[in-house]
């Protein structure tokens, strides 16, 4: 990957040199040739006019005034012919010439000074021919044409293009050696994040990226950490879960198992033990019926397997029918549970969120303080339905407060259950379209707040 970083720049650099070299050559060029046509033209505009002298020897014609024309408008180290306005040479300063017409460019006519790269046919030599109106009142009676060799202009030309050349390669050098720190800079992270996620591939998640890099990189980087804390965070929440998953299984088989071998080795059983045992299998046997059952519901949740079947809810009416569910559980830890309700109808799917209410207040009266209450709140907001459960227990711990949605997260490990009500709650609200909050402060108590909207139901009548 880094030489094609290096190469890339390399491509890059030298288009932009060559490019920059081919703009510096034309512009040279150009200035040079102009610079030769502005001396000529500077020339002719510099001679005094010399056709009052011409009046006086009664010249009648432009060949009568060649002669004049060549001496007055020469210029030293270049030929000058005169040409009529058909472009017909009359006469050159080199004193030999022959019948030759040039074309000559219309602007020429319009009083601007003209150049051409040409070649001379004897000998092939490269010139430059400027063309400049030899001008009369205002009017263009015929054409100076003035030729200069090239050679000297073109030696000098390539010898500035040679420096630049050389410049040019010197930034090159520049360029490739800066390259090359410039790619390791590029290439260096990738490297640190590549040889890092070949780590976490064979398992490694403890690892992380220490070295902390700027831009897209570094969100790169923190999101790979992230990333690992969060999996040794589910492995480790994995590894409590199948512990305390194993012994939440183990207890009521135990008990099962128990009691089963001892009403089947021993005679001496009275009937009320034997009930006893009985009951106590049943209880356990139910107990471990939820334990499963439990397990299967987030397991449907969470391979999105679970269709809801939505009805006409009487909210209200529900969260009293669950109220009364868990009043013995309630009264047998001496906590008070006061509600006050709005009658409201939902759109829902009525046993889901029946158990969303059954964990709910389950969960506020086992961590209630012995004596309190659970104050209950149901009441309409816009076009949601709410619900507020206020308990008096025990609290939770803000560190902790994050992560009580997680899967198998207990807040206790050694407390009984699996850590999944909360998350399977969850799942059933975020189903329905709406959301869970939960809000504490330890050692005062735990609010949860429901939102569901309503779907076009509106507050019950009578």
């Amino acid at each position: 990957m880094k030489r094609k970083v290096i190469l890339y720049f390399m491509i890059i650099i030298i288009l932009t040199l060559g490019l920059v070299m081919a703009v510096y050559g034309v512009a040279i060029t150009k200035y040079y040739y102009q610079g030769i046509a502005n001396t000529f033209q500077n020339q002719a505009e510099a001679i005094n006019p010399i056709w009052e002298t011409g009046n006086e020897l009664n010249y009648g014609s432009l060949e009568d005034y060649s002669d004049l024309v060549i001496k007055s408008y020469q210029y030293e180290g270049a030929e000058l012919q005169l040409l009529n306005n058909d472009g017909e040479l009359i006469q050159s300063s080199t004193g030999f010439y022959e019948e030759q017409s040039y074309s000559i460019d219309p602007d020429v006519f319009s009083y601007h000074t003209i150049y051409k790269k040409e070649e001379l046919e004897q000998s092939g030599e490269r010139v430059l021919a400027v063309y400049t109106p030899l001008l009369l009142e205002g009017q263009t009676v015929g054409v100076l044409r003035y030729v200069s060799s090239l050679t000297k202009v073109q030696d000098l030309i390539s010898s500035l293009l040679g420096y630049g050349f050389l410049i040019c390669l010197v930034v090159a050098i520049i360029v490739f050696l800066v390259s090359i720190h410039l790619a390791d800079s590029i290439v260096r992270p990738f490297n640190k994040i590549i040889q890092f996620t070949q780590e976490m591939s064979k398992g490694r998640f403890e690892k992380r990226i220490e070295e902390t890099f700027h831009y897209e990189l570094g969100e790169m980087s923190r999101t790979l950490n992230y990333m690992a804390e969060e999996i040794v965070k589910m492995d480790r929440l994995k590894t409590d879960f199948i512990s305390s998953i194993s012994h939440e299984l183990r207890t009521p088989l135990t008990g099962i198992k128990g009691w089963a071998e001892t009403m089947e080795s021993s005679e001496d059983l009275t009937e009320e033990e034997t009930k006893f045992g009985l009951r106590m299998i049943n209880s356990e046997s139910e107990r471990l019926m939820n334990l499963v059952e439990e397990l299967l519901d987030f397991s449907r949740y969470e391979s999105n397997r679970v269709t809801l079947l939505p009805t006409v809810v009487k909210f209200d009416r529900l969260i009293k029918d669950v109220i009364l569910q868990l009043q013995n559980k309630a009264t047998g830890k001496d906590v008070q549970m006061k509600l006050v309700c709005t009658p409201a109808l939902i759109n829902a799917d009525g046993d889901k969120i029946r158990q969303v209410l059954l964990n709910l207040l389950d969960n506020a009266i086992k961590f209630s303080e012995r004596g309190s209450e659970i104050q209950i709140f149901q009441y309409l907001k816009e076009d949601m339905a709410v619900l507020k459960i206020q308990d008096q227990g025990i609290g939770i711990e803000q560190e902790k407060l994050k992560y009580i949605m997680d899967s198998f997260y207990k807040i206790d490990s050694k407390s009984i259950g699996t850590g999944l009500g909360l998350a399977i709650s969850r799942n059933i609200i975020d189903k329905h379209g709406g959301t869970i909050k939960v809000q504490s402060k330890y050692g005062e108590g735990t609010t949860v707040i429901v939102y569901l909207p309503m779907n076009g139901m509106k507050k019950e009548k009578g």
